[in-house]
């Protein structure tokens, strides 16, 4: 099985062998964040579309809120748009399997790019691509590198090997990323890994949890760089 480098990973069923939920658990709590960022900075987008959409839970979540608006989802997976096909309920959802970022003219109010920028290879070029497609975007990016990631070298191999993360970011590394490709943040907020938004087994899991989210609460800037599994929402133009 070839691993995380390139798009065959994702077209063949590498990742699907890893991931087989696709991720599908976080996708209610990703699509609350969405729309609190969206209800937040009173936005009124008709159409709204996500690149990467995985199964497409996300976008289905979000459709019940918004029944009015168009959702569509692009993937460069047969078998995630498959999946996203064969399970959407929602009358105002479509799904292509297609690379949004290679669509000429392709216009939405509102571009979904939520835990993808960190899978592909050319990743300033991607963002390039999809800057025009939309006047708003919403990232969803992990914060990868930490005090604690630079002194266990092997929690980021596993993001790499089970996951696909080809690159590894703390806050500033977003910011000039960002920056770098022409676009203006106007909202943004951390957002906690699973382990320390649910109930965990065993005294020393739980004594861990009480400590990342005592140290998240006095200061949210050094308990990222320090422990590392956050990540970030971010509204954009």
């Amino acid at each position: 099985m070839m691993g995380p480098i390139g798009h065959k990973w994702y077209e063949e069923d590498g990742y699907l062998k890893r991931n087989p939920d696709w991720g599908v658990s976080d996708s209610p709590w990703k699509a609350g964040l969405v729309q609190a960022m969206i209800s937040k900075n009173c936005l009124n987008p008709s159409k709204i579309t996500e690149v990467g959409c995985g199964y497409g839970v996300v976008l289905d979540e979000l459709a019940k809120v918004k029944p009015d608006s168009l959702f569509e989802g692009y993937d460069i997976s047969p078998d995630a748009i498959k999946v996203a096909r064969s399970g959407s309920h929602q009358k105002n959802v479509r799904f292509h399997h297609a690379d949004l970022a290679a669509e000429n003219g392709y216009q939405t109010d509102l571009l979904l790019v939520l835990d993808v920028v960190e899978h592909v290879e050319d990743y300033l070029g991607f963002l390039f691509n999809l800057k025009s497609k939309a006047k708003n975007h919403i990232f969803h990016i992990p914060l990868d590198l930490s005090v604690r990631t630079l002194l266990k070298p092997h929690v980021l191999l596993e993001q790499r090997e089970k996951n696909g993360h080809l690159h590894y970011f703390n806050i500033d590394m977003v910011w000039w990323m960002l920056r770098d490709t022409g676009f203006e943040v106007i909202d943004w907020m951390y957002t906690k890994p699973v382990t320390d938004r649910i109930t965990l087994p065993g005294i020393k899991q739980k004594f861990k949890k009480s400590l990342r989210n005592l140290s998240f609460s006095m200061h949210k800037d050094l308990s990222a760089s320090l422990w590392g599994n956050y990540s970030i929402i971010i509204l954009t133009r």
